[in-house]
């Protein structure tokens, strides 16, 4: 197998760029002509805080997941590599248009133990929403979900051979 990298979509966070920088400066107009100064802040906080996150996705070109012959990355996990001899099976769930591939893992403490514990409650939180505790988060990037989960059923068939 070739290695298979999936990059983020820099049309996906150019538009959030763009989004972000509309809502800024709509919450300083509220500011600039009176309105609720509450609303104008907060506009300005929360959408101010995603315009060096939507500069970083654009100008950050490394993959953010990567299949080979010897398992998964994805860089936002911050589980290191996922063997292939590790994984079970795997399913995709969607929510609110955002992809996800769920990975049933022989063992996740293995991979959970790693993480920090606020991604261990994020975790726990997203279980509750049908989630396996390994889900490959596929929002920002342009890749069909099914594509990939194709490759993944047929490399985890192709291993137990």
């Amino acid at each position: 197998m070739k290695t298979i990298e999936i990059k983020s979509s820099r049309g996906k966070y150019f538009a959030l760029l763009f989004g972000a920088i509309g809502f800024v400066a709509g919450g300083a107009f509220i500011l600039l002509i009176g309105g609720p100064k509450l609303i104008g802040w907060a506009s300005i906080i929360f959408f101010g805080a995603g315009i060096p996150l939507s500069i970083w996705q654009i100008l950050d070109r490394r993959p953010r997941l990567k299949i080979d012959d010897t398992g998964i990355v994805d860089r936002t996990l911050g589980v290191g590599k996922i063997a292939w001899e590790d994984i079970e099976g795997a399913f995709v769930k969607s929510i609110q248009g955002n992809d996800f591939i769920c990975l049933n893992l022989r063992n996740n403490k293995k991979y959970t133990d790693k993480l920090s514990s606020v991604k261990k409650a994020m975790i726990s939180a997203n279980e509750k929403l049908g989630f396996t505790p390994i889900s490959l988060n596929l929002s920002g990037v342009d890749t069909n979900a099914n594509e990939i989960l194709e490759l993944i059923m047929k490399t985890i068939e192709a291993k137990r051979k």
